[in-house]
């Protein structure tokens, strides 16, 4: 009997509401129990693997407004460029850094980016000029470049259509919980260990950050478990034989193809997708649109009330983080729920622009400009939902969808490295005449490129159903009995539990 052969069951109405809220109800008992043991071991790892990311990457905007750029004497646009060296980094390392990771394998390549960057962040600490900083932000870039766009093609690697969405949405918004917890941190430290040992509080928090991160780090090396082909030989402590048993049924019923290696002609087949290049645009956008938050604690410092409490400057913006994580809950829920992405996508997107336009009216009302702030953060998740679709679009080729993941990403990083420096210069802070208009116009574009994504994928719908059709008629002169996913390019709806043409729906 099949490993993913369904099994009647009686269940309580509890059992009945969780399973629908996290997963949908059609799966069997033990694929369901197997999807609930990836949870506990490769999601958890993800999470915190991105946790610490975030940890280590929002710190520098919680020592800078906490001592940092009096001690170390920022002038004129030097923390901007600061931000640009991160990012520089970033672009140059993710790319590349996707594609070794595919080589290698992730459970060395991650935890080891994860340990390098960590070690770095702890060296923050010891800076004494700028330039210091600059070299070490640009190397910490370039180690935690790989992070998302590695674990997002995991992810895709062990779950389905109906599973991706929602874990991938918790997945980025583990990103807010890491620049929360930076915030508090940054409070305590300053409130407790400020002068301990010599040390003040902003390099106190680059060093409990290390102690916070390299556990972690260290523990994706037995957690992650590569792909179900290929597995993570230190991971058989939790990931026996069965399990990679039913992970292979599945990825096969999805039509979702193992690696195979990478030649010219992967990358020729890769890119002469439109799954990259229409992405680009709309994904490219909500990155750069996502800069306005950014500046919310630099708004804080330059106000009064608040521009002279550390603590409160720090704690403020967590408020926003917090929104962050319910709304990537409330997004992830509906898109998994509904099978859809792209009218979450769309949503989220009207509310960011809503938010900066806000923000590029610069009302005399604080209570507005917290409003402007706020809803651009409800938007974040929408970008982890933008790369599942793309995931999912391209299931049918392992090598293309690290390709088309790790290229949105390096673009859009491309771009971010100095777009905000031209929108947001320190000179006009915390204002910004140009730059909220500028994101407002962002948040447009992304909204209509998201719209001609789902022509495209209709277009190919249509054109599959005809191939189908044609098929069908040829072999035996029947009618479409109802097929899974439909061609090689993964242009799915359904495709873990398998749908009939009249069932597809856009995703």
């Amino acid at each position: 009997m099949s490993v993913v052969d369904n099994v009647p069951e009686k269940r309580s109405l509890g059992s009945r509401i969780s399973r629908i809220v996290w997963d949908r109800d059609e799966k069997p008992e033990h694929e369901r129990k197997f999807v609930q043991w990836l949870d506990l071991h490769l999601f958890v790892i993800a999470c915190l693997g991105y946790f610490i990311k975030y940890l280590d990457q929002a710190n520098i905007a919680n020592a800078y407004v906490s001592g940092m750029q009096e001690d170390l004497d920022f002038t004129g646009n030097q923390y901007n460029t600061l931000l640009s060296m991160f990012t520089a980094g970033y672009v140059i390392g993710q790319f590349p850094g996707t594609l070794l990771m595919v080589k290698i394998s992730p459970s060395i390549w991650l935890p080891f980016c994860e340990i390098l960057w960590t070690v770095l962040v702890m060296c923050c600490s010891v800076a004494k000029n700028v330039e210091t900083l600059y070299a070490l932000r640009f190397f910490i870039g370039m180690a935690e470049a790989t992070s998302y766009p590695g674990m997002i093609w995991v992810l895709g690697s062990w779950y389905g259509p109906s599973e991706l969405g929602k874990r991938a949405v918790i997945f980025q918004a583990t990103s807010a919980a890491g620049t929360m917890f930076s915030g508090y941190l940054q409070a305590a430290v300053h409130t407790n260990l400020n002068g301990v040992g010599g040390l003040t509080g902003w390099q106190w928090l680059f060093i409990m950050d290390g102690v916070i991160s390299l556990p972690i780090a260290f523990a994706g090396l037995f957690l992650i478990p590569d792909i179900p082909n290929k597995p993570n030989p230190r991971a058989r402590w939790w990931l026996r034989q069965k399990h990679l048993d039913i992970a292979q049924e599945r990825m096969a019923q999805m039509k979702r193809a193992p690696p195979t290696g990478f030649s010219l002609q992967t990358f020729k087949k890769g890119f002469s997708s439109w799954v990259p290049w229409a992405f680009f645009v709309p994904y490219t956008c909500f990155v750069l649109g996502l800069s306005s938050y950014a500046y919310m604690n630099l708004w804080l410092k330059a106000t009064a009330p608040w521009k002279t409490n550390v603590t409160l400057i720090n704690i403020i913006p967590t408020g926003g983080y917090a929104l962050q994580i319910v709304m990537a809950l409330v997004y992830s829920w509906v898109s998994d729920a509904l099978n859809t992405r792209y009218p979450v996508i769309i949503f989220g997107g009207t509310v960011a622009l809503i938010g900066n336009a806000i923000l590029a009216s610069w009302p005399a009302s604080k209570n507005a400009i917290f409003a402007g702030f706020f809803l651009n953060f409800t938007v974040t998740s929408t970008g982890a939902l933008m790369l599942a679709w793309a995931n999912e679009l391209t299931s049918g080729n392992a090598e293309g969808r690290a390709i088309t993941v790790g290229f949105l990403n390096t673009a859009s990083y491309v771009f971010n490295a100095w777009v905000p420096n031209l929108l947001f210069p320190s000179s006009k802070a915390p204002h910004y005449p140009l730059g909220y208009k500028v994101t407002t116009a962002f948040w447009a574009a992304n909204i209509v490129g998201t719209a001609l994504i789902v022509l495209f994928v209709r277009r190919d719908k249509r054109e599959a159903h005809i191939a189908e059709v044609a098929r069908e008629n040829d072999e035996n002169g029947g009618g479409v009995k109802g097929i899974g996913i439909i061609g090689g390019d993964g242009v799915s709806a359904r495709g873990d539990e398998g749908s009939s043409v009249e069932d597809v729906k856009v995703r």
